[in-house]
C-alpha cells in the first residue's frame, strides 16, 4: 500500500461519513440554542418575565457552554476523543427529554444550563476529531461545514418551532423538548466510531493509530513524532503549555475574534423577534425565521470552497467589516422598520454566518494535537461567556436605551473585531497541521 501522511491522503467515503456524523453535533447545538428564540415570547408571557429574567433564559444554556467547553476540551486531550464523542450526545438526549417535563421557570434554567454543558463539550471534541482525520485540502471546508450544520440546526429550530407553535400554541415544553429527536438519532449514528489516530500517537500508542488508519482509511501513513514532553504530560502540563509565550498570543487571538463574533450574534439572533417587534415590524416571529434562513447565503459558499479560495484572513476581516456596516445602517436608518431594515438584518445574518465558519477552523489549525481540544474548549468557552453576557444584557439595554443605541454597541464590538483580525489574523490555507501549528503572533 502507498505510504502518505494524513494531510495528503485522498478523501474517502469514511471521511464523508465522519464529517456528516460529526456535523450532527453542531446541528443539535444550533437547534437547541435556536429553539429558545422561538419560545422566548411565550415564556415571557407565561412566567411574566421582566428584562433581567428574559435575558437570563437566553443566557442559561450559553453559560453552560462556558463550563462544558473548558471541561470537554481538557478531558478530550487527556482521555481521548472517542468516549466523550458519544457521552456528550447522550447528555443532549437526556436533557432534551427533561425539558418536555419541565413545569417551572427555575427548572427550565437548570435544564438549559445542563444542556449547555453538553453543547460546550461537543465543540472541542467534534472539531478536533474532524481535524485529526481530514486531509489538508478538505480540512477547512469540513470544519466550516460543521458551522454549516450548526446554522442548519438553528434554521430548522425556527422553522419547526414556528410550525409547532402554530399547531400547539402555548406548549413551550413540547417545542423545547423536540430536540430529543435529532439528539437520539445522532446518538445511534456515533456508536462505533474509532479513536483519533493523532491523539493515539500523541500518547505513545502508535500501533493502535496505524491499525485504525489501515482499517478505516485502507492505507499506511507516515506519522510525525509528537513532542515527548507534551505527550507524557498531564492536564497541568497541557495548560502550562497553552498559556506559555509560544501559544499565548494565538489563544488570545482566537478567543478575541470568537467572542466579538458571538456576543453580538447570539444576543441579536436569540432576541431578534423582540427586536423586530419593538421596531414595529408585523409578525416579528415569522420575520425572524425569514432572516435566519438567509444565513445560508453566507455559510454555504464558505463550506463549498470559498474558505480555501480567498483564504482565512480575508474572510475573517471582511465578515467583520460587512456585519458592522449592516448594523450601523439599522442604527442610522431614519424611518420605521420596513424592508430596508429587514434587508440589513439579512445582510448581517449572511456575513456573520460566513465569518463564523472560521470559529472551528483557526483554533484547530493553530494548535498541535496535544493541546488542540483544550485550546478549542477555552476559546469556545470564552466566546459563549461573552455571548451569555450579551444575551443577558441586550434586553436590559433595549429597555433602558432603545434598539438603535443597543445595536450601536454591537456595531462597536464588530468594528473592534475587524481591527483585531486585520492586525493578527494569520493565513493557514494550504498548510499542513504541522506547518499551521508552528505559526506565531508578534
Amino acid at each position: 500500500m502507498e505510504v502518505r501522511t494524513l494531510d495528503d491522503i485522498p478523501a474517502s467515503a469514511f471521511h464523508l461519513r465522519l464529517a456528516l456524523i460529526a456535523g450532527g453535533g453542531p446541528f443539535c447545538d444550533g437547534y437547541i440554542l435556536g429553539i429558545i428564540g422561538v419560545v422566548l415570547p411565550l415564556l415571557v408571557s407565561s412566567f411574566h418575565l421582566g428584562a433581567n429574567a428574559t435575558g437570563l433564559v437566553g443566557a442559561a444554556s450559553l453559560a453552560g457552554v462556558f463550563v462544558g467547553g473548558l471541561a470537554g476540551g481538557v478531558t478530550s486531550d487527556r482521555f481521548g476523543r472517542k468516549i466523550l464523542y458519544t457521552v456528550n450526545i447522550l447528555m443532549f438526549t437526556v436533557f432534551s427529554a427533561a425539558q418536555f417535563f419541565c413545569a417551572s421557570f427555575a427548572g427550565l434554567l437548570v435544564w438549559r444550563f445542563l444542556i449547555g454543558i453538553a453543547i460546550g463539550a461537543d465543540y472541542p471534541i467534534a472539531t478536533a476529531y474532524v481535524t485529526e482525520f481530514m486531509p489538508r485540502r478538505w480540512r477547512g471546508p469540513a470544519l466550516s461545514g460543521l458551522i454549516t450544520f450548526w446554522w442548519l440546526g438553528y434554521v430548522c429550530s425556527f422553522i419547526i418551532g414556528y410550525a409547532l407553535l402554530s399547531f400547539f400554541p402555548g406548549n413551550w415544553q413540547l417545542i423545547l423538548g423536540s430536540s430529543f429527536v435529532p439528539s437520539l438519532f445522532l446518538l445511534l449514528c456515533r456508536a462505533g466510531m474509532p479513536e483519533s489516530p493523532l491523539w493515539l500517537l500523541s500518547v505513545g500508542r502508535a500501533a493502535e493509530a496505524r491499525h485504525i488508519v489501515k482499517t478505516f482509511l485502507k492505507m499506511d501513513v507516515a506519522f510525525e513524532a509528537p513532542s515527548p514532553t507534551v505527550a507524557a504530560g498531564g492536564i497541568r502540563q497541557v495548560m502550562a503549555l497553552l498559556c506559555s509565550p509560544r501559544y499565548r498570543g494565538l489563544l488570545l487571538f482566537v478567543s478575541a475574534f470568537w467572542i466579538l463574533q458571538s456576543a453580538p450574534a447570539f444576543s441579536i439572533h436569540t432576541l431578534q423577534a423582540q427586536i423586530l417587534a419593538q421596531m414595529h415590524l408585523t409578525n416579528p416571529v415569522l420575520a425572524a425565521c425569514v432572516v435566519t434562513c438567509f444565513t445560508f447565503l453566507g455559510i454555504l459558499p464558505v463550506t463549498f470552497g470559498l474558505i480555501n479560495k480567498i483564504g482565512r484572513r480575508t474572510l475573517l476581516i471582511w465578515s467583520f467589516v460587512l456585519a458592522a456596516l449592516s448594523l450601523l445602517f439599522i442604527v442610522v436608518w431614519p424611518g420605521q422598520a420596513g424592508w430596508a431594515v429587514l434587508v440589513a438584518f439579512i445582510v448581517y445574518s449572511a456575513v456573520e454566518a460566513a465569518g463564523s465558519g472560521l470559529q472551528f477552523v483557526y483554533p484547530n489549525e493553530l494548535f498541535p494535537t496535544e493541546i488542540r481540544g483544550t485550546a478549542v474548549g477555552f476559546a469556545s468557552s470564552a466566546s459563549r461567556l461573552g455571548a451569555a453576557l450579551g444575551t443577558f444584557l441586550l434586553p436590559v439595554g433595549v429597555a433602558h436605551f432603545g434598539v438603535q443605541a443597543t445595536l450601536f454597541g454591537a456595531f462597536a464590538l464588530l468594528a473592534l473585531g475587524a481591527l483585531i483580525s486585520w492586525r493578527w489574523a494569520p493565513e493557514t490555507a494550504g498548510l499542513s497541521l504541522s506547518q499551521a501549528s508552528h505559526i506565531t503572533l508578534s
